[in-house]
């Protein structure tokens, strides 16, 4: 009894749980995650021509010759008893250290901030496209994740399948055998028999793709046990609404963020042309101090640079710029068009597959009692066993039914909630 109870339970894994392992430790979500990363780097790079540059240089240099300057000897002989000795001055060493520190900060820049606004709004795109990816794997999970469960119902049916074929032969030939039974109901049950083998290996073979289609996108072991995910509810509740919100949606915001980001380069582009003013300050050293003496000394300066003529360059670009955003404005509008159509066609799908669920569930209900009925009549005789047979599989394929409706139902509303941003 004790080591029962230390024995781990088995637990199965919902559709919730798999969506938080997708979104946490699976490949598509980590490769997500790099490409916006790597997109929002842009920020950084922008952000570099409003800030200040460092810079420092140092070197060491050697002469073939030391220059100086000796003024005692510029001095008439018959004056020179006058003036005194004095000490050539060294004009350049034969060597020395030298270095400077260099700080450049822009203070004007007619592209700089369009430039900055443009980079924080693709950005803002990678990060809005990253969060509409998620959306979209949630969906490919939960289609993954029914395709695995509905396999497994499969092999569940045809399994029970096999052994009431088995069942129904060894009646039919004990039967046969003792004159109560006709010949043709051993071949049918044959048959029936042959046919539910060939179906469960199928049933087995789907099932083997679906579960390795799921491990894949999750990462993990294709036998973990599964729960049949229960009916979702949606935020919202009409057309209108579901257009509204697929008009927030994620997606729509990357489309719009890399419009503004157009826009953006377009005016930084055409502000290229003003002159760009700097100011300047340099901290040097030298051990060849010359004239001065002084080995250390500053340097402050402002300056402006003003490209009057580049070869047409900034006009290509500017031209360059001006179609990438009528590229990105029209993309918006057939953006805005297509996710206002799809809104509709997903809240169509959804109250179609809710109401074909409804009818699925009769469907099963009306296949029990056909089938009880149908058993008890081949009990009296009153049923051939054909009949009987066709009437179980009929019942088993309105359950596989209402399993598919509710598959339906959900990946409706998940795709309907992926498209709205109703998480």
């Amino acid at each position: 009894m004790l080591l029962s109870l230390l024995a781990p339970v088995a637990f199965a894994l919902t559709l919730d749980e798999a969506w938080s392992i997708a979104e946490t430790q699976g490949d598509d979500a980590a490769l997500i995650e790099r490409q916006m990363g790597a997109a929002t780097t842009i920020r950084g790079q922008a952000l570099a021509a409003l800030l200040p540059k460092l810079s420092a240089t140092g070197g060491y240099t050697i002469n073939q010759y030391e220059s100086t300057i000796d003024f005692s000897k510029m001095i008439p002989e018959e004056l020179a008893s006058f003036v005194g000795d004095s000490e050539p001055i060294v004009v350049n060493k034969k060597s020395f250290w030298s270095g400077s520190a260099t700080v450049v900060q822009p203070l004007f820049s007619g592209s700089a901030l369009p430039a900055w606004g443009a980079a924080n709004a693709t950005a803002r795109a990678a990060e809005a496209q990253a969060d509409a990816q998620m959306d979209q794997l949630r969906v490919g999970v939960t289609s993954a994740y029914w395709a695995a469960f509905l396999g497994r119902e499969r092999v569940r049916l045809t399994t029970d399948s096999v052994a009431r074929a088995e069942k129904y032969l060894a009646l039919a030939e004990t039967r046969e055998s003792v004159g109560a039974g006709r010949g043709i109901d051993t071949a049918q049950a044959g048959v029936a028999l042959a046919r539910a083998r060939r179906e469960k290996v199928q049933a087995e073979a789907g099932k083997i793709q679906a579960e390795e289609g799921l491990a894949r996108l999750l990462g993990t072991e294709p036998g973990v046990d599964l729960e049949r995910p229960a009916r979702r509810a949606l935020s919202v509740a009409s057309t209108e609404a579901a257009v509204k919100g697929a008009l927030d949606a994620p997606a729509l915001t990357a489309s719009e963020e890399r419009a503004r980001a157009a826009r953006g380069v377009r005016t930084a582009t055409d502000l290229g042309w003003i002159p760009s003013v700097s100011g300047r300050f340099t901290e040097a050293y030298s051990e060849n101090s010359g004239f001065s003496g002084e080995e250390w000394n500053w340097q402050a300066a402002i300056t402006a640079d003003w490209t009057l003529f580049d070869g047409g360059y900034r006009i290509a670009k500017q031209r360059e710029a001006a179609m990438n955003t009528h590229l990105a404005t029209r993309a918006l509008e057939r953006d805005q068009d297509q996710a206002e159509a799809d809104a509709r066609t997903l809240w169509a799908a959804h109250t179609a597959a809710k109401e074909a669920q409804g009818l699925a569930i009769q469907e099963r209900e009306l296949a029990d009692k056909a089938l009880k009925l149908a058993e008890a009549s081949y009990e009296l005789g009153a049923l051939t066993f054909l009949d009987l047979w066709q009437t179980r599989q009929q019942r088993d394929g309105a359950e596989l039914a209402e399993l598919a409706a509710d598959m339906q139902l959900d990946l409706a509303a998940v795709n309907l909630i992926a498209k709205t941003g109703g998480w």
